[in-house]
């Protein structure tokens, strides 16, 4: 229910013309949904588990990732390096913009 809360928040910051904000509420519970920021940051900690089974990276701390060797590298750059063939370019697109 939090996210579908947030999720109603941010629709009504960002969306123009929302005649029901209850319709919103009702399907962001039902279906799961989540504000974009959340979706973004969800899809990030997706992508660093699988750059981290791929033995890309090794360690995160904040937008820094780090390599086997050591070397620390912007996150949205490495993201850039390695897509996750999964991931959808919408998907894509929101998590760098949120970053």
């Amino acid at each position: 229910m939090p996210g579908a809360i947030a999720y109603l928040k941010e629709a009504l910051r960002t969306w123009k013309g929302i005649k029901s904000p209850e319709a919103v509420f009702v399907a962001a519970c039902k279906e799961g949904r989540k504000p974009e920021s959340a979706q973004a940051k969800s899809e990030v900690v997706a992508w660093f588990e699988w750059a981290r089974r791929q033995r890309i990276v090794i360690a995160m701390s904040g937008e820094v990732v780090y390599t086997p060797d050591g070397e620390g590298v912007a996150l949205h750059e490495m993201m850039r390096r390695y897509p996750v063939a999964e991931m959808s370019s919408v998907n894509y697109c929101f998590m760098l913009l949120a970053w």
